[in-house]
């Protein structure tokens, strides 16, 4: 029996010309699958004008009489809120998530034309500018290609269903809280309906990307992959291809799936590495005028989707920035987005799915602080590291007032002194606050590297070592594997302090620095299981070290074979020396270094020489950019780089 066609579709379904069951359940199953609103339109049949009264278009309308129809006349524009709108509008119509409209910023010269009583900022594109109604038949044919190809070469294909919801359980547990940037109530009933066929393919390889990155081991062991990375490429590569395939049209499932990829970490030689996918993202959210809430003229659930996503993305655009030292894609002079609040966090229904989880109520103020960590973050860059600025005391003062008036208001689900009541609670308490005592540490930094009477160099200290027991009550409880990336640039940071410190002081405090520094190493070990380490950072960081401090460390073995690791580190002599392969990888095989005397394990390194005089302390001037030698062949250490293969 022929298909039927439909007498009545949905706007969304209409416009993607695809058959609607709007008219059997409402919402129907297109839009629950696209998460996108699904509204009825008005039909114009009847209402538009006919070809031969086209000359009648030319002329004016007649004013309506007492007797005429209340409808639109063929001359007035529909302005109704189910259709799709007019380009000149009111100001107070809202479009959906979706619809195809351009956003223009008020120096384009054609906002002053297009309606100046109702000044807007967002207009929607004309019927035949839409990617669905194309008229290029090249494009069309390009876009059924690359369509075949990408099912061809898997990228529509999805591991079992039970090992999707293993690692959509990972996301959900370790990811979602920290970024809420999809909406979990809506994927939770997408797949209740429709099972994985209601979830985007580019949102659900993306997410399978970071679930894959942040479970466990026991969970990883459990799926059919025998290698994480070789599971972390599939889905980054299967989602990276569907996005080159242009093979998504919703702007805000680009988005979310955008800011996952972000997490790959690539090398200084990848181009596809965390700045490419943050820049692309934050193109497009401008493009779609997320940077300007105030005249972002979209209903409120879409409103705090939108304004989530946009400061997920500037939160981690000031973190990768700072890192790195590079310029920050987002500059606050350029948006208007007030600051997130947990009602834009909150969920309007409640879910407690075993694959989903629930949302607790540090979930609701966690992301809203590391919002605020973020703009601090930009503030103390911009004062203490921008080449035309000179760091003063008093601008010193003020930013540690507003660390501190920071902390004075944390709410109580966030405080670290506060009881821990489950696993996820320590964990978003420490990540929060190993961020807050980061920015002490780029705010005190430079003094810490050149004290004087008239500073307090001892506050970047004090912050490392805060920073060391956060890091190791995190470890203690496995913890660490799960965080998020920027807890490299953390880490990496606290060691860079330690191991200063370690240079410069003896005794017992030159044993508890050494304590310190190892369980900084620790910790990026750990992260190595989740993201693939930046291995020649690490590189650049252990070639600058000198012997001496190496050789105290565990870095490098001693005049008499012993490799001056304390127990419990796990490199001693004759131990298993890994081989980083191009992936960051370890792949382990029996060896011994060069000058180990004996295989009867590590040997506990001591302050013996201590007072012997340092090489002066390197002064970087950003934490990944130095390179503290001046002849890069002379300076090479292989025994240094030999550990952090053995190590990492």
């Amino acid at each position: 029996m022929p298909l039927r066609r439909a007498k009545q579709a949905c706007v969304h379904c209409h416009r993607r010309r695809i058959r609607c069951d709007v008219l059997q359940q409402h919402p129907c199953s297109n839009c629950v699958a696209q998460e996108v609103a699904c509204e009825l339109g008005v039909s114009r049949r009847g209402k538009y004008p006919r070809r031969k009264a086209k000359s009648q278009q030319i002329a004016p309308a007649p004013a309506p009489g007492p007797g005429s129809a209340s409808g639109p006349s063929p001359q007035e524009p529909d302005m109704s809120p189910d259709t799709n709108p007019n380009p000149i509008q009111p100001h107070h119509d809202r479009h959906k998530i979706t619809d195809p409209t351009v956003f223009l910023g008020e120096s384009s010269p054609l906002t002053t034309v297009m309606d100046p009583r109702h000044p807007r900022l967002h207009y929607p594109l004309p019927p035949r500018l839409l990617p669905a109604s194309t008229r290029d038949e090249a494009v069309r044919l390009h876009q059924v290609q690359q369509a075949a190809h990408l099912e061809s070469n898997g990228a529509l294909s999805f591991p079992p269903e039970a090992t999707v919801n293993a690692l959509l359980k990972a996301y959900f547990t370790w990811f979602h809280p920290c970024f809420p940037i999809v909406d979990r109530v809506a994927i939770c009933r997408a797949k209740a309906q429709t099972g994985l066929n209601g979830i985007p393919p580019l949102l659900l390889q993306a997410m399978l990307f970071i679930g894959v990155s942040l479970c466990d081991d026991e969970t990883f062991a459990r799926t059919e992959f025998p290698v994480r990375y070789r599971a972390k490429f599939l889905f980054y590569s299967r989602a990276r291809a569907i996005y080159d395939a242009d093979a998504e049209a919703n702007p805000i499932v680009k988005l979310q799936a955008l800011f996952m990829l972000s997490s790959w970490r690539g090398g200084p030689g990848e181009e596809r590495d965390v700045r490419f996918w943050l820049s692309i993202a934050v193109s497009l959210a401008q493009k779609r005028g997320m940077h300007m809430m105030s005249k972002f003229a979209h209903p409120p659930k879409e409103r705090r989707l939108c304004k989530r996503i946009w400061w997920a993305l500037y939160t981690r655009d000031q973190q990768s920035a700072a890192a790195l030292g590079l310029p920050p894609r987002i500059r606050d002079e350029d948006g208007d987005v007030a600051m997130l609040e947990p009602d834009d966090v909150l969920e309007d229904e409640s879910v407690d799915d075993d694959v989903f989880g629930h949302q607790r109520p540090q979930d609701l103020v966690y992301p809203v602080e590391m919002a605020k960590l973020a703009r601090l973050l930009r503030t103390v860059v911009s004062t203490q590291y921008l080449h035309h600025q000179k760091p003063d005391l008093a601008t010193r003062n003020t930013l540690n007032e507003q660390l501190c008036l920071w902390e004075s208001e944390l709410p109580v689900e966030l405080r670290w002194g506060s009881v821990f009541i489950d696993p996820v609670s320590l964990f978003l308490k420490g990540l929060l606050h190993m961020t807050y005592q980061n920015l002490y540490i780029l705010l005190y930094r430079r003094v810490f590297l050149n004290p004087t009477p008239h500073d307090d160099g001892q506050i970047a200290l004090d912050a490392a070592t805060k920073s060391t027991r956060i890091m190791e009550d995190l470890l203690s409880a496995h913890l660490i594997q799960h965080a998020p990336t920027h807890l490299i640039t953390h880490s990496f940071t606290t060691l860079c302090i330690h191991t200063i410190h370690h240079r410069r002081s003896s005794g017992t405090t030159r044993t508890l620095a050494e304590h310190r520094a190892r369980l900084c190493l620790l910790s990026l070990e750990e992260l190595q299981k989740s993201w693939d380490l930046e291995n020649w950072v690490l590189h650049l960081f252990f070639k600058g070290l000198d012997d001496r401090t190496a050789e105290v460390l565990g870095l490098t073995q001693g005049e008499h074979g012993g490799t001056g690791v304390g127990d419990g580190v796990g490199v001693g002599g004759g131990a298993a020396v890994g081989s980083v392969s191009q992936h960051g990888l370890v792949q382990g095989h029996d060896t011994t270094l060069p000058g180990t005397g004996d295989n009867d394990g590590p040997t506990t390194g001591s302050s013996a020489g201590a007072e012997t005089l340092m090489p002066p302390v390197p002064q970087p001037d950003d934490w990944y950019g130095w390179v503290p030698w001046e002849d890069e062949a002379d300076a090479l250490n292989l025994q240094n780089l030999e550990f952090l293969y053995r190590f990492l």
